[in-house]
């Protein structure tokens, strides 16, 4: 059975800086896998889509950022296999996934530049549903669940806490209620509260300040689904820019 990944990717500079995140994504190994399925927290569609471009160039979707990072090339693979794969398992899970042709957002192409240097692992990216709350989160990530024992492992890219306008430079602390919402959300996890979880902008402290929008924070609810029994596991745990949270999680 493969595992599940949340990663934080943090700022799109992340490549480009000597972090403790950064050297967590270098060393950390996703395994033998015959491929991947990523879902970003960047790309939302009003429906369901897969990405069925074979060799989908980089998107750079930010401003203002280093000219290095506009250089950085990185050549993912998406073989026709794995995109039938993907598409024939939502069908049965009752989702229907419109095929389109896309370049990668900096959402799967930052990490995994870092996770997997050399592009070793064949990928597919699905959309967000914009509509989607996150029950059916959840449940696209069930539907999704069945790929894991076909030696395809689910990542989800996003950030446990995302508030631009509360950054700081580096080496600032966190916020409190940062620090407050990553205690409730990963304790929550340990305890696979899932009422708790899927009701977490009401319930969980600081939510509303870590996520003012929750575009970030929605991909956590696809791995959650998609992990189906199997508990969190913390990996990583720094911060970066003061407030974002770099955390990342394996589940099985």
């Amino acid at each position: 059975m493969s595992p599940v990944w949340f990663i934080s990717h943090g700022a799109p500079d992340l490549v480009l800086r000597d972090q403790p995140a950064t050297r967590f994504m270098k060393d950390l190994s996703l395994g033998p896998l015959k491929g991947l399925v990523v879902i970003s927290a960047h790309w939302f569609s009003r429906e369901l889509e897969v990405n069925v471009a074979h060799n989908p160039a980089l998107m750079y979707d930010f401003h203002g950022f280093p000219d290095a990072l506009y250089r950085v090339r990185w050549p993912a693979s998406s073989p026709a296999w794995l995109q039938q794969a993907v598409q024939e398992t939502l069908q049965q899970g009752g989702l229907a996934a419109k095929p389109t042709q896309r370049e990668l957002d900096h959402g799967v192409w930052s990490p995994l530049s870092l996770l997997d240097a050399r592009s070793e692992i064949p990928l597919v990216q699905i959309s967000i549903p914009a509509g989607m709350d996150t029950r059916a989160l959840w449940q696209l990530g069930q539907a999704l669940a069945p790929l894991r024992q076909q030696g395809i492992g689910i990542l989800a890219s996003g950030a446990i806490t995302h508030n631009l306008r509360a950054l700081g430079p580096d080496g600032s602390p966190p916020p409190v209620w940062a620090k407050a919402f990553v205690h409730w959300l990963e304790e929550k996890m340990d305890s696979q509260d899932k009422a708790a979880l899927l009701d977490y902008r009401d319930q969980a402290p600081g939510a509303v300040q870590s996520h003012p929008h929750d575009d970030h924070l929605r991909p956590l609810f696809v791995a959650l689904g998609a992990a189906g029994a199997d508990k969190s596991v913390r990996l990583h745990d720094s911060w970066d820019y003061g407030s974002l949270y770099m955390g990342s999680y394996r589940f099985g």
